[in-house]
C-alpha cells in the first residue's frame, strides 16, 4: 500500500443542533457525540472490506445510546455559567441500517476517516415558541426549604402538592395556591400527617402540604409579586428556617394569594431529593424593570417558651409519655424587600411575621398525666 492509499482509522460521529434561548434570544449549540475505531482495529477492518459482527453491535450500541424521546422545552440551569436556559430536545432516531451501510462503504476507501450517522428528529410539543411567544424568557425568583427529618406520609405529600407546580403554567393575572393545589384530601391521595389546629399540632389529612406552600412564597415573594394573601404559622417551625419567610395554607378558610404584575404568564419548575431533603420551586416569566432584594429575616423581638404540656391520651399506655410537638419561642420577626431601577431604591416593603411562644407538648397514659391537661 503507497503512502497515499495508508488506511486511517475511521470515527463513526453523530452531531445534532440542539435550539436554546437565553434571555429571550434563540441560541442553536451543538451536540456532537464519537465512536472512535483505532487505527490498528480500523487497519483490520478496511482489510477485510465488509462490516463484521463485533462492529455491528459496537455501532448499534452507540446508536441506542443517541437515541431519545422528544423532550418538552423548559428551563435548565447552567452550573458553570450560573445562568437559567431554555432547552428544547426533539426525539432522536438512528437509521441503523442507512448508517451500518456507510460504514461499510467508509471500509473500502482507505481515506475515509468520518462517518455521519443517519438519523431523524421530531420536534417536541412544547417548544421554545411556547415560552417567548408569552413573554416567559428568565428567572424571576426561587425558593429552597428543608423537610429534613420528616416522616415518610409528610414526604409522600409534599411530593403530591410539589407536583402541582412541576412544569406548570399560569395563564392568570392572580395566583391562588388553593386553586393551583386543589382539594388536599384523601381522595385525591394525601395520607395523615401532622397539622397545626387550635392549641397543639395534630394529626390531620395533607401534612407538609405547607411545606410547598412556604417554598411557593419564598418564590413569588423574590420575584416581586404584590401580596394579597399570606399567613404565617402561630409558632416556629423548624422546617421552614429561616423564619419570617413560612407562608401556611387551610383550606378552605386560609390561601396564599399574590397579584401576578409582571404583564406576562408565570412558569413553575420543581425539585425535590429525598437525599438531601431539600425542595426547590423556580417561578419564571418576563423580566421586571426593577431588581429585587429580599433582606435577611430581622427579629425585633422574642418570648420565653411556655412550661411544658401534658395532655391525657387514653389510648397510651398509663406513665407512657409521647412527644407530639417541641419548643419554640415567640417571636416578631420583620424581612424587608426592596426594588431597585439603575441602582436606586424605588420603593421597599416590610412582610411582619408574629409567632406564638409554643411549648413541648406531651401526651401521656392516664396514670401518667397526674391531675387534668395542663
Amino acid at each position: 500500500m503507497t503512502p497515499a492509499a495508508r488506511a486511517v482509522a475511521l470515527s463513526v460521529v453523530f452531531t445534532e443542533t440542539v435550539p436554546t434561548a437565553l434571555n429571550g434570544q434563540k441560541i442553536y449549540e451543538t451536540r456532537r457525540e464519537i465512536f472512535n475505531l483505532s487505527e490498528e482495529r480500523s487497519k483490520i477492518l478496511r482489510a477485510g472490506a465488509k462490516m463484521t459482527l463485533s462492529l455491528r453491535q459496537d455501532v448499534e450500541q452507540f446508536a441506542r445510546r443517541l437515541e431519545r424521546e422528544a423532550q418538552d422545552a423548559r428551563f435548565e440551569y447552567a452550573p458553570i455559567s450560573g445562568e437559567w436556559r431554555l432547552v428544547m430536545r426533539g426525539a432522536v432516531k438512528v437509521d441503523l441500517d442507512a448508517t451500518l451501510a456507510a460504514v461499510e462503504s467508509a471500509l473500502r476507501d482507505p481515506a475515509t476517516r468520518r462517518v455521519n450517522v443517519v438519523y431523524s428528529t421530531i420536534r417536541p410539543a412544547r417548544t421554545l415558541d411556547f415560552f417567548l411567544q408569552k413573554g416567559i424568557t428568565s428567572l424571576l425568583g426561587e425558593g429552597s426549604t428543608s423537610y429534613a427529618g420528616s416522616s415518610k406520609a409528610r414526604m409522600a405529600n409534599i411530593h403530591l402538592g410539589t407536583r402541582n407546580f412541576q412544569d406548570v403554567l399560569l395563564d392568570k393575572n392572580a395566583f391562588s395556591f388553593n386553586q393551583m393545589v386543589g382539594p388536599v384530601s384523601a381522595a385525591r391521595g394525601y395520607l395523615p400527617g401532622l397539622v397545626i389546629a387550635g392549641e397543639r399540632t395534630a394529626s390531620g389529612v395533607g401534612g407538609g402540604i405547607c411545606q410547598v406552600s412556604t417554598t411557593v412564597f419564598r418564590a413569588l415573594y423574590a420575584a416581586g409579586l404584590p401580596v394579597r394573601e399570606r399567613q404565617n404559622h402561630s409558632y416556629q417551625v423548624h422546617y421552614y428556617d429561616p423564619q419570617g419567610l413560612d407562608a401556611t395554607i387551610y383550606q378552605p378558610n386560609l390561601d396564599l394569594k399574590f397579584d401576578n404584575d409582571t404583564g406576562a404568564s408565570l412558569w413553575f419548575q420543581a425539585t425535590w431529593d429525598d437525599r438531601t431533603a431539600r425542595l426547590n420551586i423556580q417561578v419564571f416569566g418576563r423580566p421586571r424593570l426593577e431588581t429585587v432584594e429580599v433582606g435577611a429575616p430581622r427579629v425585633l423581638a422574642t418570648q420565653a417558651v411556655p412550661p411544658e404540656r401534658l395532655i391525657t391520651d387514653p389510648s397510651l399506655a398509663p406513665g407512657r409519655r409521647v412527644q407530639v410537638d417541641w419548643a419554640a419561642p415567640g417571636a416578631t420577626i420583620e424581612v424587608q424587600r426592596v426594588f431597585r431601577r439603575g441602582g436606586e431604591v424605588v420603593r421597599s416593603e416590610v412582610l411582619r411575621s408574629v409567632y406564638r411562644p409554643w411549648p413541648n407538648i406531651y401526651l401521656v397514659g392516664p396514670q401518667g398525666a397526674g391531675t387534668a391537661e395542663r
